[in-house]
């Protein structure tokens, strides 16, 4: 059976991409929070914002938002995924639905010989029992060709050589 390959490396990597982006979405929430939630809020000056490496400041609401814009993200990269492995369940159904037809086909194509071929059979071992049979049969002698001759007869076999033309 030839094997085509289909998958282009975006079409690969659906499930994977969205689990690290679930991953990915969950750690920036929790750390967001803890940063935000007064866990180390101190640190970087107090209040209710965090500094990241490159001084952009992050509030609560926009680490809420980038943690639902990665849940949304994930969403769709799963449900993308669950599309594609559907659609090639549905290929790989079809196929193996026309293998099985084609077996099919070509197991009742040989039941009708098997049932052919049982029947000729039947038919020559019927003949075969007839001829086996002929010899404990009468068989009437007008129906025997050449006519046989008659038990007491005058025939006798020839002593003399034959004389030549």
């Amino acid at each position: 059976m030839e094997h085509e390959n289909h998958y282009s490396s975006n079409e690969k990597n659906y499930a994977s991409r969205g689990v690290g982006n679930t991953a990915l979405g969950l750690s920036i929430g929790a750390l967001a929070g803890e940063l935000l939630g007064g866990g180390l809020g101190n640190i970087f000056g107090g209040g209710r914002t965090a500094c990241s490496s490159e001084e952009h400041c992050v509030n609560r609401y926009e680490a809420a938002q980038a943690a639902k814009i990665a849940a949304l993200e994930t969403e769709i990269k799963l449900r993308d995924a669950n599309i594609y492995t559907d659609s090639k369940i549905a290929d790989v159904y079809e196929r193996l639905n026309n293998k099985i037809g084609s077996i099919e086909a070509q197991i009742c194509h040989q039941n009708v010989l098997n049932t052919q071929l049982t029947a000729n059979l039947s038919c020559m071992q019927g003949n075969i029992n007839t001829l086996m049979g002929l010899t404990k049969t009468v068989i009437p002698i007008g129906n025997v060709c050449p006519a046989p001759m008659p038990q007491y007869n005058s025939w006798t076999a020839p002593t003399a050589p034959a004389t030549g033309a």
